[in-house]
């Protein structure tokens, strides 16, 4: 079966104007609801070197390393036994989200240095999601080169872990990232799920992911896990929203 890889950016009792906040009772509902359809639910390293072939497989990551993923979402893995990938942008840690359009003048606070610790130490896996979470597309090679490296080094040095997984911020890759994500030495990158791997494989290092939103059903949560028309179906709606993303982008450049 092939695996399948969620993605979450924040959970939190809080909310804001967009969709990217996930509720606590929600997210326990979602992950229980995983564990009822027999899936075994992981990190990143988990899914795809540890468990064995043959089992139904979902990757958990948090994209951006906001603190509300050790205040809401931690307690609620650690209590059902399930670890997770979580992908530091490693030039905020501990910072306010500074970088993000902030739509509201609604601000979240970045995991600390200490918070990440716990987490490693309790079995979780960091990622790379650069060093400022610029969009990395048109971006010169030698800026790209950077972030990728750069983030690398600081968090394997800093959490004394191999940081073996990248992903994009924005969601944006293409080839030349890729190359330096080989370059660099990571062992995958996670993007945002294309058309055009629907029906073909993608290239060995590229991970698709689908994100879980604020407004999402388990019925929604159950076509992301399927195939065929259902798969389809989430894969454009994906697009869309992601489409509607390149908002904080213009934002982010204008500043």
């Amino acid at each position: 079966m092939t695996n399948r890889v969620l993605v979450y950016h924040k959970v939190d009792v809080r909310s804001e104007i967009g969709i990217t906040v996930v509720k606590p009772d929600q997210f326990r509902r979602q992950i229980e609801f995983l564990l009822s359809e027999g899936f075994q639910i992981g990190t990143l390293r988990d899914v795809y070197q540890n468990y064995p072939d043959g089992k139904r497989r979902v990757a958990l990551t948090f994209d951006d390393g906001y603190e509300n993923i050790y205040q809401y979402a931690y307690p609620i893995l650690k209590e059902l036994g399930i670890t997770a990938t979580v992908f530091l942008i490693s030039g905020y840690l501990g910072k306010r989200n500074r970088w993000d359009a902030n739509l509201g003048g609604i601000h979240f606070t970045h995991l600390s240095q200490q918070q990440v610790v716990e987490l490693v130490q309790n079995g979780w896996e960091i990622g790379s999601h650069t060093v400022s979470h610029r969009c990395l597309s048109g971006m010169p090679v030698a800026l790209i080169r950077m972030e990728l490296r750069d983030s690398k080094q600081y968090l394997e040095t800093t959490f004394g872990r191999e940081v073996a997984y990248f992903s994009v911020p924005f969601g944006k890759t293409n080839r030349q990232i890729l190359e330096i994500v080989r370059e660099v030495g990571y062992r995958g990158v996670c993007g945002f799920f294309p058309f055009k791997y629907l029906n073909s494989p993608a290239p060995a290092e590229f991970i698709p992911r689908l994100a879980v939103y604020a407004t999402e059903s388990l019925s929604a949560l159950k076509r992301k896990l399927g195939s065929g028309s259902e798969l389809r179906y989430e894969v454009t709606k994906q697009n869309v929203i992601n489409f509607c993303a390149n908002a904080t982008i213009l934002v982010n450049s204008l500043r």
